[in-house]
């Protein structure tokens, strides 16, 4: 169940993040060709920044649900059982402590901008804009929890996921090489 909960939340998380990215180039690119035409866009650079900002969280909502964000494995791995344990649950609290915060500071911030829209697409309301912050860490939080489970499993079997997929690419690089060796015969 969470490993197939896990899966849809990151195809979800893939395809708004591609979304936003195709969606960013044509902004950019419209907003260069009006540049050159000498018709500017007023609103370029205001919604070029809006999805810059929710590339940006959503990326780091999918990290998380990756385990590919920034770590301490070398440490963290390094210990003995005890230690592992203790430093990944301490480390769990603060980061479930610090998106917990984030997402609440960020429903109330959105109810301190009321009515205010944007400044020049007045049709779309702050709250958008400023959503990214509660949405992505509600996500980062729910991503962190759907992987718990797992991430535990290789604290207690004291194998660092990167060691792992390290030398997962290097036996696949042998396999390629010694193909090709075969094919050269």
């Amino acid at each position: 169940m969470l490993t197939r909960l896990t899966h849809w939340l990151d195809l979800v998380l893939q395809v708004a993040t591609i979304a936003m990215i195709v969606i960013l180039s044509i902004v950019v690119l419209m907003g260069v060709a009006f540049r050159y035409s000498g018709n500017s866009l007023i609103w370029y650079d205001e919604v070029a920044a809006v999805l810059l900002a929710w590339i940006t969280f959503t990326g780091a909502a999918l990290a998380v649900l990756r385990n590919a964000h920034l770590g301490f494995n070398g440490l963290l791995f390094g210990l003995p059982l005890p230690g592992r344990l203790a430093l990944f649950w301490i480390g769990e609290a603060i980061f479930i402590t610090v998106c917990a915060i984030m997402t609440w500071a960020g429903w109330a911030i959105l109810e301190i901008f009321g009515n205010e829209t944007m400044t020049t697409l007045r049709f779309v309301p702050r709250s958008v804009v400023q959503g990214i912050l509660p949405v992505s860490a509600a996500l980062m939080l729910l991503g962190r929890l759907l992987t718990l489970t797992s991430r535990l499993r290789e604290v207690h079997e004291g194998v660092d996921p990167e060691t792992r997929e390290i030398e997962h690419e290097i036996a696949r690089a042998e396999e390629e090489l010694a193909s090709l060796k075969e094919a050269r015969k």
